[in-house]
């Protein structure tokens, strides 16, 4: 990761991975309480991560976009659905922010998973793994299934399922895994969209229901103590 962070700002962030690095983004408001780490694996749905961020933004959440494939992986599209490759490398990004926060380089912020599509059940096989780190989660699209069982049913932070109205496989799908939750979990469905499905007022929605998600289920730091002394080099 890098030396010092922009506070409040954005900073790059470089994370080792094989034979390359995984790139993301680190956004930290200027009133910060807490911190959710938006994944991807391939080319950045800026649009979606962006409007998501803004929203969160105001409510003093700071946001990592973190890509989980390095940019020499990204052609390969089957790496995209390894579950268990890119659910160690999300790993990897929280401990460094863990690290960070036991360094006094980031507040002991309490930290939010969202995902959507592939990155689904790797968000949530990473909640179920770091139960005692992570706070709530929310998966738009995708199977979450694929976490597999064991995972579905070791999860503890508060789930909020987001699906599109007209699709019926990932409806029934998440709607069958759901049963397996002991947790506080929730499935909305997107009402069909009358402009494009990625157009940005779609993506305003998406960002609004996954942010009251966030902001009512993380518990607020204190705003005061919230700061960040930046690392030397």
């Amino acid at each position: 990761m890098t030396g010092a962070f922009a506070f409040p700002g954005q900073t790059p962030i470089a994370i080792a991975a094989g034979q390359g690095s995984l790139q993301g983004l680190l956004t930290l408001p200027a009133r910060l309480c807490a911190l959710v780490v938006l994944t991807h694996a391939g080319p950045a749905p800026a649009a979606r991560d962006d409007a998501l961020a803004v929203v969160l933004k105001h409510a003093g959440i700071g946001t990592l976009t973190l890509d989980l494939l390095t940019p020499a992986e990204e052609r390969f599209a089957d790496l995209q659905h390894n579950v268990s490759l890119l659910a160690r490398r999300l790993l990897d990004g929280l401990a460094l922010l863990k690290q960070r926060m036991l360094l006094g380089e980031l507040p002991p912020l309490p930290i939010g998973l969202s995902a959507a599509g592939d990155c689904s059940p790797v968000v949530l096989r990473v909640a179920a793994l770091r139960d005692h780190d992570i706070y709530a989660l929310v998966c738009r699209g995708g199977l979450i299934d694929l976490a597999g069982a064991l995972y579905l049913r070791s999860l503890a932070a508060p789930l909020l399922v987001l699906v599109d109205e007209n699709d019926e496989r990932s409806t029934t799908s998440n709607r069958r895994a759901l049963r397996q939750l002991a947790c506080p979990h929730e499935l909305q469905t997107l009402p069909a969209a009358a402009d494009s499905p990625t157009s940005a007022a779609t993506f305003e929605r998406v960002a609004r229901a996954t942010a009251r998600w966030f902001i009512d289920r993380l518990p607020a730091a204190n705003p005061a103590t919230a700061t960040v002394t930046p690392a030397a080099g």
